[in-house]
C-alpha cells in the first residue's frame, strides 16, 4: 500500500509575528462602504476592491499589506469581506460608483487637496 503525505504546515512563530504586524495595519472593512452608501451591494463592492488591487499591482504595492480576504456574518449569513489598510480603503472608495454622493464627495475632496498642494 502506497501512501503520500502532503506537506504539513507547521506554524512558525516568526511568520505568525509578521502576519500579526501586517494585520495591525488592516483597520478598515470594505463592507463599511456599504454602510456609507459608497457601494450598493456586495458585487459592486467586490468590483471596487478588484480595481483597487489593480492599482496596487500597477504601483508594486504589496497586496498582503493592504488587503485580506475575510468572512463575516451579515444579516444572519456568512459573507465575503475584506480587511483593508486605510490606503486600500480609500483606493476602494475611489474605485466605487461615482454616482454615489459619498464617492463623489471623496473624489472631489481629494482633487481639491491635490490642487492646493501644486
Amino acid at each position: 500500500m502506497l501512501m503520500t503525505i502532503d506537506h504539513i504546515s507547521i506554524s512558525n512563530p516568526i511568520d505568525n509575528f509578521v502576519d500579526s504586524l501586517l494585520d495591525s495595519n488592516l483597520t478598515c472593512y470594505a463592507s463599511d462602504l456599504l454602510e456609507q452608501q459608497g457601494c450598493q451591494n456586495l458585487q459592486e463592492l467586490g468590483e471596487a476592491v478588484r480595481r483597487a488591487t489593480e492599482v496596487c499591482n500597477c504601483m508594486h504595492v504589496p497586496l498582503q499589506e493592504n488587503f485580506k480576504l475575510v468572512y463575516r456574518s451579515r444579516n444572519g449569513e456568512v459573507v465575503q469581506d475584506w480587511r483593508l489598510s486605510r490606503m486600500a480603503y480609500l483606493l476602494t472608495a475611489l474605485n466605487a460608483d461615482s454616482r454615489s454622493a459619498f464617492v463623489a464627495q471623496l473624489q472631489h475632496n481629494m482633487v481639491n487637496q491635490m490642487l492646493r498642494h501644486t
